[in-house]
């Protein structure tokens, strides 16, 4: 990093002539990233080492939240400063209403050159999440499709273990098994949109989405090796998991043994590593720029990952923190000193934040629950979202084993979270439970009766939060994905 922590101070020391220059934007979005597996955030692997050097001279909050446990309405909330119940954009209504206006409209309304990169088939402009970006590119483009299968290639080995990788390497459509797993092309598309730019004095917001730790996990070699013995890195190719046995697993219909478990955490923790390159050349791209210091640099996730947590895989049913706790990392020296931010915050509120760096009014809209990262509360109460459950895996779950009870699956969620210590798990038209989550870190033991007194608080904030909202946007009518688009979306789990 070329900047000091003493620049850093020196340059929150110019206040007014620094605040007049509006300052670039990087933001990264690491789809399907739990904090608490991040070295950054205490993990005891080291999974993310570039990114501790980087949080050296960044902000780093240690209380982030998102709006809720999946992409659909994580992002919209995050482009828009809304909560889910506003924005209306969650199972069943996954387009984000084009009358929102989305923070990349702001900036570029504002004079922003605007460029997205994503690997999320859900973030592009089919389902009209990439408003106000000029310039979009995905790994599944056609002009780079052939780059990201050879890409994906040199990640597999060449053995019976893996077959079913090597397959699916060889269909030739629109296969997220191999897009998703070519990150490395986000940094080359970034480079050539830099320099390609006309005026190179504007100002810039560039967005990353990048899905190297979402199923299915494809980390290459090396950075498993960099994690895990050699017996550990042979069981991580020898060992498949289907999407099949993934929800027979969080309806009870299946065990999982333990040691498979620990697997399934190796390859993840390996696809953390990745992402850390990854992240890092884009920093470097900037570097050879001289833009670093000019920039400001995100990291954050949409939502986190069950490993077995509570009995479940992946991110649906559920808003334990295990989803919805996720990284934040901010670097700015002009305007964020570097250290530990531990006030409760939530990813959605990058919104109003980067509006108010950019010297853009902030919309009323909503309940305002989105607030600015440069004056962060103490307080507040902090709600995430699952009010629609995932339809698909139910009605398979219902359709071949008729007599299993997945009534508990079936209900919406709503979660409550005070700063520090506790979480109300409010089931939509059923009870609730409480946490501790200063003593009870995996939400396993139901405290509610011990603590009646906070229960009811919690409860009232939510329900008195939830009576102020007012839906702003609404399904996108007659909005309709083709065959590929679907087809994407389905081998990704969705």
């Amino acid at each position: 990093m070329r900047s000091s922590l003493a620049l850093g101070c020196a340059l929150a020391l110019l206040g007014c002539s620094q605040e007049s220059k509006r300052p670039n934007v990087l933001w990264v979005v690491w789809d399907t990233t739990r904090a608490d597996h991040l070295s950054l955030y205490g993990y005891e692997r080291k999974t993310t080492p570039f990114l501790e050097r980087f949080a050296q001279e960044a902000r780093v909050f240690e209380d982030c939240q998102s709006s809720s446990c999946w992409t659909v309405p994580s992002h919209a909330s995050m482009f828009t400063g809304l909560l889910p119940a506003e924005h209306g954009a969650m199972h069943g209504a996954e387009f984000l209403d084009s009358k929102l206006v989305t923070v990349a409209e702001h900036l570029r309304g504002a004079g922003y050159s605007t460029y997205a990169w994503a690997a999320n088939p859900h973030i592009s402009r089919t389902e009209n999440f990439l408003q106000g970006f000029e310039v979009e590119e995905h790994p599944f483009d056609e002009a780079v499709r052939e780059r990201a299968i050879q890409i994906f290639k040199r990640k597999v080995p060449e053995s019976v273990s893996t077959r079913e990788l090597a397959q699916r390497a060889e269909d030739r459509g629109t296969n997220p098994w191999v897009i998703k797993a070519a990150g490395e092309l986000g940094r080359e598309g970034f480079a050539r949109w830099l320099d390609a730019r006309a005026q190179k004095e504007q100002p810039f917001l560039a967005f990353f989405n990048y899905m190297e730790s979402h199923r299915p996990l494809i980390p290459p070699r090396e950075m498993r090796e960099k994690l895990l013995t050699p017996a550990e890195v042979d069981a991580t190719y020898a060992t498949e998991f289907s999407w099949k046995d993934t929800w027979a697993y969080c309806f009870g219909l299946y065990e999982y043994p333990p040691e498979q478990l620990e697997v399934l955490r190796d390859i993840y923790d390996s696809a953390l590593l990745e992402l850390d390159g990854l992240f890092a050349g884009l920093v470097a791209e900037l570097e050879a720029r001289g833009m670093v210091d000019d920039t400001v640099i995100i990291v954050t996730a949409d939502h986190g990952e069950n490993l077995g947590d509570q009995h479940l895989l992946d991110h649906q049913y559920a808003l334990n923190q295990a989803l919805v706790r996720v990284p934040l990392v901010v670097r700015y020296p002009a305007r964020f000193a570097p250290g530990r931010d531990r006030s409760p915050v939530m990813s959605m509120d990058l919104f109003p934040t980067l509006l108010e760096l950019a010297g853009v009014p902030v919309p009323e809209l909503g309940v305002r629950h989105a607030q600015s990262l440069l004056a962060p509360k103490a307080s507040r109460v902090r709600i995430s979202d699952y009010q629609r459950p995932f339809p698909k895996p139910l009605a398979a779950v219902r359709k071949e084993y008729p007599q299993h009870d997945v009534a508990r699956f079936e209900s919406g969620l709503m979660s409550c979270t005070e700063a520090g210590r506790w979480k109300l798990v409010q089931r939509i038209g059923g009870p609730a439970a409480l946490y501790d989550l200063e003593n009870d870190s995996g939400e396993l033991v139901d405290v509610s009766k011990h603590n009646p007194e906070v229960a009811q608080r919690l409860r009232e904030g939510l329900g008195r939060l939830l009576r102020s909202v007012r839906p702003i946007g609404a399904p996108t009518e007659g909005a309709d994905r083709d065959a590929e688009h679907q087809r994407m979306l389905e081998m990704l789990g969705y």
